[in-house]
């Protein structure tokens, strides 16, 4: 007989939490009880104690994940105890894995996949390094490959291929620390271009190929999907910020000043009206200065206040560092192998994917079709909240709200022990 493939999925309501380097973002939502989930209660604040997906002060990045955990729960009106954590950092790194079982009998039951996936094989996971998120791509029997659900099936050796996806063991026990000193627990990690390719890929973009490159202000992170499962995930520690830096340094302008050209001025593809682009920084410095941009100064100097520069001088700024992102993302991809297996589609999401330009950019250099992701897929969203910078923090929503009870894959990855000695085994596993 068949067994029941009905799913126990979880209803009450959970918290997600997705610290960037610009801005922590904590979301509090349920599932639907027809397939989607609906947004209770949302908080944000600008970051503080990260710095490039890292935490860099623990004091202050734990008292903003009070401030902005508090604000979600006055928005939801209700408590929370724990969090699912969404985070770029923690230099992650995936792999394609597989491991099997023998079955104990002839059929497939729940407890073989329960068994199967319990079974730890530390070989896959890099020396410092402890899992993140895992998703099984396909199961095995015995010769036979590409099973979506092997319960019920006959067969003598169960087997399972998945993706792997590890973090820093000491990036992710700051973090988890940083929860801690606010009483809150972590269930999970998850990286956040695969949280995003879950917000602004349809499934049919996820089943035939797509690539997400999720553009924040610390970090740059990608995540491929390939036949509706994630293959593949990096992040680069380069974003938005070190693009409103260099604005900042060569204009010597306030960076508050600077984040703002960058946002409402700035351009990566150049708009001289001769039609030539600038070859290079020298060249559009030596263009001298005009009346299109007017910028301030450091410093409170009358002579130097009130400048006006040429609009192409911020494209000239601004294009190198985003052509570096990506001749980096590329190059982590060359050498994982995983160029070709992208597919043919990028999809842009993050605060720091609006810039001007930037979807041009990616078409001419990676010759892929290009386009800006808008998260989709919860309830409750409003106009604040429903931009590219929130795409992280939807996909995890989606993410949670589809785990099943007691699932076997989530148990494999989840990240703080429940009982007291389980607690005391993590302790000396972490200390010792």
């Amino acid at each position: 007989m068949i067994l029941s493939k009905t799913k126990a999925i979880t209803r009450r309501p959970f918290a997600v939490l997705d610290i960037g380097s610009s801005k922590i973002c904590c979301m509090i939502g349920e599932a639907n009880g027809a397939g989607g989930v609906r947004l209770l209660g949302h908080g944000t604040h600008a970051s503080a104690g990260i710095r490039s997906g890292e935490v860099s002060e623990l004091e202050a990045l734990s008292t903003v994940i009070g401030k902005t955990v508090q604000a979600a729960e006055r928005d939801a009106g209700i408590s929370v105890t724990s969090v699912t954590v969404v985070a770029p950092g923690g230099t992650p790194f995936s792999s394609i894995c597989k491991k099997s079982v023998r079955l104990s009998d002839a059929v497939v039951r729940r407890r073989d996949i329960d068994r199967l996936m319990a079974r730890n094989d530390n070989s896959n996971i890099p020396e410092n390094y402890q899992p993140m998120h895992l998703q099984t791509l396909q199961y095995g029997l015995d010769d036979v490959r590409g099973i979506a659900d092997p319960r019920g099936m006959r067969g003598t050796n169960l087997s399972v291929d998945y993706t792997l996806v590890c973090g820093l063991r000491t990036s992710l026990a700051n973090l988890r620390e940083a929860l801690a000193l606010n009483h809150l627990e972590t269930d999970r990690f998850l990286h956040s271009a695969y949280a995003s390719g879950l917000a602004c890929l349809s499934a049919e973009e996820r089943d035939l190929g797509s690539v997400i490159v999720d553009m924040g202000g610390g970090t740059t992170s990608i995540a491929i999907f390939m036949e509706g499962k994630l293959v593949y995930v990096d992040t680069i520690k380069i974003g938005g910020n070190r693009v409103t830096t260099d604005i900042a340094r060569i204009l010597s302008t306030p960076l508050a000043d600077a984040e703002r050209l960058k946002a409402i001025d700035g351009s990566v593809m150049p708009t001289d009206i001769t039609g030539v682009a600038p070859d290079s920084l020298r060249e559009v410095v030596r263009l001298g200065r005009s009346d299109n941009i007017t910028i301030p100064a450091l410093g409170t100097t009358t002579e130097v206040a009130g400048q006006t520069i040429e609009r192409n001088l911020l494209s000239a700024i601004i294009r190198p560092r985003i052509e570096e992102i990506l001749e980096l993302l590329h190059g982590r991809m060359e050498r994982a192998r995983m160029e070709h297996t992208a597919g043919s589609r990028y999809v842009l999401t993050g605060g720091a994917s609006q810039l001007t330009g930037l979807a041009d950019l990616f078409a001419k250099q990676a010759k892929k079709s290009v386009g800006l992701g808008k998260p989709i897929g919860i309830a409750g969203l409003d106009e604040d909240s429903s931009g590219p910078g929130f795409a992280a923090s939807i996909g995890a929503l989606i993410h949670v709200s589809r785990i099943e009870e007691n699932d076997p894959t989530d148990r494999q990855t989840r990240t703080l022990p429940h009982g007291p000695f389980e607690r005391i085994g993590a302790w000396l596993r972490d200390n010792l």
